[in-house]
């Protein structure tokens, strides 16, 4: 993952660790991660280390495969807290970075259309 993305996660780290639903994050993610890192994520003995373990795992990611944006969309899907933390996530990015994250269309769809998970810089 890019390391302005990092950052922009980081600043919400603690929060993350302590309110995050680690498995429900997890399950939208699951193109994202192996089978042995979902297995370490769900073997690991608390929900802060659940979390800290999965938050590990998407810096570990190449920026090629969207990790920040993936994991923003993931947020806003599980539930109401997610999706204020994926918000603040997001506003964290835009300002410390002077840029907004936009949807951006696939070059293979027609234009206007967007992607799943085409959020990007």
């Amino acid at each position: 993952m890019d390391e302005l993305k990092q950052k922009a996660i980081k600043r919400h780290y603690a929060n993350l660790v302590k309110c995050m639903n680690p498995l429900y994050v997890m399950d939208h993610l699951a193109h994202l991660l192996s089978l042995e890192d979902m297995e370490l994520i769900r073997d690991s003995s608390s929900r802060p280390d659940k979390n800290r373990a999965l938050l590990t795992m998407l810096f570990r990611q190449g920026e090629e495969l969207k990790p920040f944006e993936c994991f923003v969309e993931a947020l806003k899907k599980t539930n109401q807290n997610h999706g204020n933390l994926a918000k603040d996530i997001i506003e964290t990015y835009e300002h410390e970075n002077g840029g907004v994250l936009a949807d951006v269309p696939r070059t293979s769809l027609p234009a206007g259309e967007k992607t799943e998970h085409g959020l990007q810089m």
